[in-house]
């Protein structure tokens, strides 16, 4: 029987792959004259849509509390809203390669805000899988050799930040209480209206949508945002943010892999280096299960008391039961 831990570490990966043909859905889109606040703005307007009819269809309850939409609110602004926007910004002082690596910060920080907040254990497998999957992201970005923008870097690294941010607080103990569908609701609702408001404020929206631009946006908000968010929502509740993090590392290796499919780019062998390197952290993480979880329970000579061993107190524990039943004459 698949674990709850293991179908959420899948979840993870699933989100992360359609994560990461975002870019190929929003490359398609500026390419119809749109810019990134019209695709954002469109892309979650489309996404909560959705979402409204299939929580509408399968009468989902959409109610929340005052402290969970407080805890939605932030989410939407630090998750959604200033990551990307902090994130698109670098990529006018720094190459989107560089801009990629230091965004890739968050699995460090949320790491670390998971030990904190929510004191996960933070073990040698994951140490280990942090170590990998850096590596590799590294490798994937390095590229042409480009002077370094003291700007652009600290863009990149706010968006690492505000993302490890937000991966935490959606496993806040509230938020945990909604239903997937519920949170994600209110997170594109918001995340919509937000970006309709700074439309509206700037005289910048545009309503000029091309067939193309329709099926790239529609495409981006049906995978790349309701699908992908849904399932990362409903696979952080059982994996903890810590190990949402490593395993969505995911995510740009489906951008090489996109690449080379789509836009014809070459597989050489650094590309293929760190695909192996990224793909070692998400077994590390998948295939390792805490220790302090394996217990068996057996019971006592007595029949009474229960005993809980862990699997590597298991062959003393067999011996010296052994042993006292010899001792009886058993």
């Amino acid at each position: 029987m698949i674990s709850s831990t293991t179908r959420g570490a899948v979840m993870i990966m699933l989100s992360a792959i359609f994560f990461g043909m975002m870019p190929f859905f929003a490359l398609k889109t500026y390419a119809e004259g749109f810019d990134v606040n019209n695709l954002l703005l469109f892309r979650y307007i489309f996404a909560f849509i959705l979402i409204a009819l299939f929580c509408l269809y399968k009468k989902i309850s959409l109610r929340i509390n005052r402290k969970q939409f407080i805890h939605l609110l932030m989410a939407a602004i630090v998750g959604t809203m200033m990551t990307t926007y902090t994130l698109f910004k670098s990529y006018q002082y720094i190459s989107s390669g560089l801009a990629s690596t230091l965004h890739f910060i968050y699995p460090i920080v949320t790491l670390i805000l998971a030990t904190v907040l929510f004191k996960e254990r933070f073990t040698v497998y994951k140490l280990m899988a942090l170590l990998l999957s850096l590596s590799g992201i590294a490798i994937l970005a390095t590229g042409t050799r480009e002077p370094l923008n003291t700007t652009g870097i600290l863009w990149a690294l706010a968006s690492g930040i505000l993302y490890a941010i937000y991966i935490t607080s959606m496993a806040h103990p509230e938020l945990k209480k909604l239903n997937s569908f519920t949170a994600s609701f209110w997170i594109f609702g918001i995340t919509g209206f937000l970006f309709l408001i700074q439309g509206m404020a700037t005289n910048n929206i545009n309503l000029e949508i091309t067939p193309k631009a329709l099926f790239y946006m529609l495409n981006l908000s049906i995978w790349s945002t309701f699908g992908a968010v849904v399932l990362f929502f409903n696979g952080l509740k059982q994996t903890g943010p810590g190990n949402a993090s490593l395993l969505s590392t995911l995510e740009p290796l489906t951008g090489v892999v996109i690449g080379v499919i789509v836009f014809h780019e070459s597989l050489d062998l650094k590309t293929l280096i760190a695909m192996l390197l990224i793909l070692g952290s998400v077994l590390v993480v998948v295939q390792h299960k805490d220790s302090s979880k394996e217990i068996l329970t057996a019971k006592s000579p007595e029949g009474s008391t229960p005993i809980r061993l862990k699997r590597h107190y298991l062959l003393p524990a067999i011996s010296m039961f052994i042993k006292s039943q010899r001792k009886q004459g058993l």
